[in-house]
């Protein structure tokens, strides 16, 4: 009898393991397939260039292609770079470019701050120039000048848009995305 009990007792054993690693192979592969915080914020970032208008003024003949630049966060340039990869907008190729250096000579058609200190953010964003949509991740983003700014709202990125700031950027934002939108300021009711 102890030879039955000892092979029945090691069979449950097996198979309680198997199921314990089966269920936890499990878990691992849902936390693999949801996206980070910074592909989430890439992600919005590419497709924010499908609800934007720019005017014709903003692509120079000189450079081809749609740029989009990431200053102060190297987590969502590395994921913008994934996403972009062979990607077009408007028969442009795509661009995900890493900005060292905010200045008059910033060269981008979507523009992405990383947090930033309120004064400091106000600062950068007073010396571009010109059609660029402005996205930022700053409680106070909106109010500094960004025309859209990224937060996190019980655990999912979520964004607010200004329409001041994107008019005053000479730049038209589609219905859709303010309909999704969290919160979008200067919209007559």
């Amino acid at each position: 009898m102890s030879g039955v009990f000892l092979w029945m007792l090691r069979t449950v054993c097996c198979c309680a393991l198997a199921h314990v690693l089966l269920i936890a192979t499990a878990a691992a592969a849902q936390v693999a397939a949801a996206p980070s915080e910074n592909a989430v914020k890439a992600a919005f970032l590419y497709r924010f260039s499908s609800f934007a208008e720019w005017p014709t003024a903003a692509f120079d003949a000189s450079e081809p292609s749609f740029i989009i630049g990431v200053y102060g966060n190297d987590e969502v340039a590395t994921e913008l770079e994934k996403i972009v990869a062979g990607r077009m907008v408007d028969g442009r190729p795509v661009v995900a470019r890493r900005i060292r250096e905010l200045g008059r000579d910033t060269s981008a058609h979507i523009l992405f701050i990383g947090n930033q200190r309120d004064s400091k953010l106000r600062d950068q964003l007073a010396v571009l120039l010109g059609p660029v949509l402005v996205v930022t991740e700053q409680d106070m983003g909106l109010t500094q000048g960004s025309v859209i700014n990224l937060s996190m709202d019980q655990g999912r990125v979520r964004f607010a848009v200004s329409l001041p700031a994107a008019e005053a950027r000479s730049l038209k934002l589609s219905a859709r995305l303010l309909a999704v939108a969290k919160n979008v300021e200067g919209r007559s009711r």
